[in-house]
């Protein structure tokens, strides 16, 4: 059984991973970065336990991102 603490650091993970991401790709800070992940809908869906995003792998969220970020956030509706 997946415990609360348990599934606040699967999405502390995947928000890092995602932040780290966008720092290289987007070649900006931190806040930056933060920033831009919290305004998506992927974030949002990360942190909603009932979409269980945050049992995707770190790449699956990424390619999620990817395609929202390219404007085709419709990929969210295959959770």
């Amino acid at each position: 059984m997946i415990t609360d603490a348990d599934r606040k650091r699967a999405m502390r993970n995947t928000a890092a991973f995602l932040i780290e991401h966008l720092m290289e790709d987007k070649n900006c800070s931190r806040n930056e970065a933060v920033e831009l992940l919290m305004k998506t809908a992927v974030y949002e869906a990360l942190m909603d336990a009932e979409t269980e995003l945050y049992l995707e792998s770190r790449e699956a969220a990424l390619d999620i991102l990817k395609h929202e970020l390219a404007g085709n956030p419709y990929r969210l509706l295959d959770l």
